[in-house]
């Protein structure tokens, strides 16, 4: 259901599309809008597609209508689906997906739109992370790592001649669908253009820590299918990954565990 839509009041096309979907984000929505409404570039429209919250999130999107282009209020399947449903709404060259408990910097567009006006043949333009944990300190991956994990995703900018040409988000992936996404555009020749400028906040302990079994299957699944791996190393490769990250964690816990006890 159309909460808002206050696109007929702007004319000509905006040069992005940011979206950022949302279910129970009441805690940093807020944090999330404003960072939007922020930007020094301002030829942008902002959409919200919210699934049905059942805390405050929907009523702080309307405390923000002024700064929303079109709010979207509906149960739906899922966070890929609600991206497909913004996608599909979206009028701007490109767009950009920030998640509500995430944020841009102030001069995040700007920065965009002049990688952009300086390499116009650009489908995907990504950058570098910060991390809310580690304010200060920008995390970069390039694209000639995606084989091996996941571009950050909170700093992409895609084009909607990419979108239309390799399709939106395929929601058979419930976690990792965006690295999918990034895995079909890389294979199809789209020109990535890469900055190590942070432009994007991030908070960690989203869907992937919590579903972190089934990222991890789906991440597996994604790079067998794209590097053409047998069913015997996707096994291998599988096997690894998932016992050193619960070793990890299981280290982890034992020296955060060790650590109140001594300073008890």
């Amino acid at each position: 259901m159309v909460v808002l839509d206050n696109r007929d009041q702007k004319g000509d096309r905006p040069f992005f599309t940011i979206i950022t979907v949302v279910r129970n984000g009441a805690p940093t929505i807020q944090r999330c809008i404003d960072s939007v409404a922020a930007q020094s570039f301002r030829n942008f429209e902002y959409l919200i597609v919210e699934g049905a919250s059942t805390d405050k999130t929907l009523e702080i999107a309307r405390a923000n209508s002024s700064l929303i282009d079109l709010l979207i209020s509906e149960k739906d399947n899922g966070l890929y689906f609600a991206m497909n449903k913004g996608i599909d709404q979206a009028r701007g060259k490109y767009i950009g997906i920030l998640n509500a408990d995430d944020a841009y910097f102030p001069e995040t567009l700007q920065s965009v739109w002049n990688l952009i006006r300086d390499n116009p043949e650009c489908g995907v333009v990504y950058g570098a992370m910060e991390f809310f944990s580690l304010p200060g300190k920008a995390f970069f991956i390039h694209i000639d790592e995606l084989p091996r994990r996941m571009i950050y995703h909170p700093t992409c900018f895609v084009s909607q001649d990419a979108y239309k040409r390799y399709g939106l988000f395929n929601t058979k992936y419930r976690i990792a669908a965006d690295y999918d996404l990034m895995f079909r555009l890389f294979i199809g020749k789209v020109k990535f253009f890469g900055t190590e400028l942070a432009l994007a906040k991030f908070s960690e302990g989203g869907i992937s820590a919590k579903l972190r079994l089934r990222s991890m299957l789906e991440t597996s699944e994604i790079q067998a299918n794209y590097n053409s791996e047998s069913i015997l190393m996707k096994s291998i490769k599988l096997s690894r990954v998932v016992t050193v990250t619960y070793a990890i964690l299981v280290i982890r816990k034992s020296f955060n565990l060790a650590f109140r006890i001594v300073r008890r």
